[in-house]
């Protein structure tokens, strides 16, 4: 198919642009006049005086340009500027999403709306509405700059403080093969955490994004390094991992069990009243309100029940 096309031809060049230059902080002074790369201020499809097509540097010309243009539409871009030395950012609406310095690098921005701007859409249709807030994303330019900003590991996809999200290298994630998963994964977590106003605990957090993400065989999969080990962990101990993060072996125990936790729940009492109770802990319940409104059962029922499943690492054969 033809989106197919464009999506490997923006993967190449997410790959070509894997090192590339500083910039400072997102929304930070930057020096000099900013350069319009895809089209004039305030006009994305007028192409006079666009960077790409006119700084031989970039060589962006034909397909690669008309493709950035059509997305910038399609993303309703308002704002796309770009300075030499320190990296641009595009921001419509919804998502400020910076990138580093380099040649291509606007693809790394552009991936990110590519998945962004769906996940925004079916978490509206899953919760029935989503996050006005503006989120704030930063691309990182190479694997030791993400670890350096956050304090995290390689296997981290995202750090999220507040209403700022720092992703780990796009094309690290594309050459994962999760990228697709792992984008709209953070999303979905920061705008859980935004329609329950960060009352709900983290496992539900974790846990339903990413089911409504799809990583339920990525987290699968990442169990079985474990498998000669002890998987088991209470409720307790999992919410207590989530808060820190901070070993890899405990981490994804944590994040396998929490998506189990959900889905133990959605198959004894469907999608809805789970997706209800998270609903109603950003509408002035209590945790234990909610519960027991959407699920007839309080807070230490709800574990029990979600926590009634069996962890198989046996590995079919094929």
């Amino acid at each position: 198919m033809n989106r197919r096309i464009v999506v490997f031809v923006a993967l190449c060049a997410i790959a070509v642009a894997a090192g590339c230059g500083d910039k400072k902080e997102p929304g930070s002074a930057k020096s000099g006049a900013p350069k319009h790369l895809t089209g004039s201020p305030g006009n994305p499809s007028d192409t006079t005086g666009s960077y790409y097509a006119t700084n031989p540097y970039f060589k962006i010309q034909g397909p690669m340009l008309d493709t950035l243009r059509v997305k910038k539409k399609r993303f309703e871009i308002t704002r796309d500027e770009y300075w030499e030395d320190e990296g641009g950012v595009l921001a419509n609406p919804y998502f400020e999403v910076w990138y580093p310095a380099g040649r291509l690098s606007v693809t790394h921005a552009m991936y990110v709306f590519e998945e962004l701007m769906p996940a925004r859409k079916k978490f509206a249709e899953f919760f029935g509405d989503a996050p006005l807030d503006l989120l704030v994303i930063r691309c990182s330019k190479e694997l030791e700059d993400y670890k350096r900003l956050v304090n995290r590991e390689w296997w981290y996809y995202a750090d999220i403080k507040g209403d700022s999200l720092t992703f780990s290298p796009v094309y690290i994630l594309v050459k994962r093969g999760i990228s697709k998963i792992a984008i709209p994964h953070e999303y979905y977590q920061w705008a859980i955490g935004k329609i329950t106003q960060n009352g709900a605990p983290r496992w539900m957090e974790e846990g339903m994004a990413s089911y409504v993400s799809g990583e339920g065989d990525i987290l699968l999969d990442e169990m079985y390094e474990f498998a000669e080990t002890d998987v088991s962990m209470s409720p307790e101990r999992i919410e207590e991992i989530l808060q820190g993060e901070q070993d890899r072996r405990e981490s994804r125990i944590a994040y396998y069990r929490s998506y189990r936790m959900i889905q133990q729940l959605i198959d004894k009492h469907g999608e809805e009243k789970v997706r209800e109770a998270i609903v109603l802990i950003g509408r002035g319940n209590t945790l234990e309100q909610a519960c027991t409104k959407a699920l007839n059962m309080g807070y230490a029922a709800l574990l029990q029940d979600a926590s009634d499943y069996t962890v198989d690492l046996t590995r079919k054969k094929k």
